[in-house]
């Protein structure tokens, strides 16, 4: 075993390391926090995992798009009726919101297409971990060097990879309906299902903001 500068290697760890350590997780545990509460505060809500989504263009009710709360737990949940799940169903006269869940109670909204002012689709990353990575990472290559620690390199590395695996494999659709100003009415963000095995289709959500746009537009007699 080989000591550098008071700080053991791969071999071993002295007080002073397993200090910095703690240091370390602490700092990781703020800046997880930090990343929590900016996804928090999304203009559009908590991404759901995508449940449901039909589009049928020549339909009197053409879309109906479906998501309920992420996580296991809250799939189990969801078999058993008591896990949240939104809802948006447009029809060629009315926009129907509702979200829902047995343990929470019941939010609907009923929109008529004549008050629409805007539609909009697209998609969010969370950037925020990609840029979390990078401050882990050069943390990491910092304390690793002035501590001569290999093991703080190693946990640098290994909890900056997660911030950017999280950012390329985590990305989010949104849907949304504006009345007036700038903040939407009805909204409803998704992310893909694993356990349902359906995918997000970023070309299906602008096919369906373009369709409930066309609704808009003959319920105003302006198409």
């Amino acid at each position: 075993m080989v000591q550098m500068g008071g700080y053991y290697g791969l071999g071993g760890m002295g007080g002073g390391g397993f200090v910095s350590i703690i240091v370390y997780v602490i700092i990781g545990v703020v800046l997880v926090g930090v990343l929590g509460a900016a996804v928090g505060r999304r203009r559009f809500g908590v991404p759901m995992v995508l449940k449901e989504f039909t589009l049928k263009e020549n339909e009197e009710e053409f879309l109906t798009i479906k998501g309920r709360a992420a996580g296991l737990i809250n799939w189990i949940m969801s078999l058993l009726g008591l896990n949240r799940v939104t809802t948006l169903v447009c029809n060629s006269k009315t926009v129907i919101w509702e979200s829902a869940a047995a343990k929470f109670g019941k939010d609907t909204r009923n929109i008529t297409l004549t008050s629409v002012s805007c539609v909009s689709s697209g998609f969010r990353k969370p950037f925020m971990s990609l840029v979390l990575g990078v401050i882990v990472f050069l943390c990491g290559i910092i304390a690793a060097i002035a501590m001569e620690s290999f093991g703080i390199f190693l946990i640098g590395l290994l909890t900056g990879g997660l911030f950017f695996v999280h950012y390329f494999l985590n990305k989010s659709m949104y849907f949304s309906i504006i009345t007036g100003g700038d903040s939407p009415i009805a909204a409803i963000c998704l992310k893909k299902s694993i356990i349902e095995g359906l995918d997000i289709d970023e070309a299906k959500f602008d096919t369906a903001a373009a369709l409930l746009m066309k609704a808009v537009l003959r319920s105003k007699g302006s198409a």
